[in-house]
């Protein structure tokens, strides 16, 4: 009997490959979740296959691992996208120019928080980064929206807070 390679393993590996690479692009990588969901069916379909007929069995298992690795990767991409996604529509309840600048300080000191720990944060450092920026973004805006900039000593705490960041 010849040992060929399954054709179905094959393609698994190849779906795999690409949902792989396509998980690891930011905010598009949850695309590659349902494509590996697709290249582990195929892999485990071609693995089963192989294995029935004594054939090899290697590109089935790789195959498998690496739709597993792309769904993982686009699991944390799309948890990363909805929690930046709650952050940015979370209403803020200013109604002072005074609550602005108190926003503004609490924002900027999470920031700076958040850059000593440098290269020890991870992802969820990383989406609280994004969420403080929106945040900061969403405070400035409140202040034009309640025209506070038009007051001298406002404008000069803000640029001095914006300047820290």
């Amino acid at each position: 009997m010849e040992n060929r390679t399954n054709g179905v393993s094959i393609g698994g590996m190849v779906v795999g490959i690409i949902a792989l690479l396509l998980s690891f692009i930011p905010c598009i990588g949850v695309v590659g979740g349902p494509l590996a969901l697709v290249g582990l069916i195929l892999s485990l379909i071609g693995y089963r296959s192989a294995k029935d007929s004594g054939g090899p069995t290697t590109i089935g298992i790789v195959g498998m691992a690496l739709s597993v690795v792309a769904i993982i990767v686009a699991i944390a991409w799309g948890t990363f996208m909805a929690r930046a996604g709650n952050d940015a529509t979370e209403p803020l309840n200013i109604e002072t120019c005074e609550e602005v600048l108190q926003e503004m300080e609490r924002s900027v000191e999470e920031v700076n928080t958040l850059k000593k720990q440098g290269e020890e944060a991870g992802l969820g450092a990383l989406s609280k980064v994004v969420s403080m920026t929106t945040r900061i973004v969403k405070i400035q805006a409140k202040a034009e929206e309640l025209e506070c900039n038009q007051d001298s000593t406002f404008k000069a705490r803000m640029e001095a807070l914006t300047d820290e960041n």
